[in-house]
């Protein structure tokens, strides 16, 4: 079952049992102007690469690119507090950035389940956030369910 959510979407508290490989949760979220100062403030992350248009075209880049944390941090909204949910805690994520991401853009975040260790309590999913049909950033968290 794939769930889509939004920011305003209740938090949810499933057990391992209520779990099913395949269950994903999904939603689109676009980055501003104020998320990426948030984060760059956070973080003391300025670089140029992520301020400066005229750099960040010196490079390659079409504008300043989000940095990859910052994109990041909407997976821990979906694990916390979607699937599992309130009782999930972060043991470990695996990111893989592939593209850059830019303000203003739409981006799908999406995890799911891949694998369920019941015994021990133990959810893996693959997260990724996609844009403008592209998968920017690719991978895989594990959780624990307390």
């Amino acid at each position: 079952m794939e769930l889509a959510v939004d920011d305003s979407a209740p938090v949810r508290r499933l057990t391992v049992d209520d779990l099913v490989v395949g269950d994903a949760v999904v939603q689109v979220f676009t980055f501003g102007r104020a998320e990426r100062e948030a984060f760059a403030g956070v973080a003391n992350d300025r670089a140029p690469l992520h301020e400066d248009k005229l750099f960040a075209h010196a490079y390659g880049f079409r504008g300043p690119i989000l940095q990859g944390l910052c994109v990041a941090t909407r997976f821990s909204r979906l694990v916390g507090m979607y699937l599992p949910g309130e009782a999930a805690i972060l043991e470990r994520i695996d990111l893989k950035f592939r593209h850059p991401t830019y303000e203003g853009v739409p981006v799908t975040f999406r995890a799911e389940i891949t694998r369920i260790l019941r015994s021990m309590k133990v959810v893996r999913l693959a997260v990724s956030a996609t844009c403008e049909g592209v998968v920017r950033v690719s991978g895989e968290a594990q959780c624990l369910i307390r």
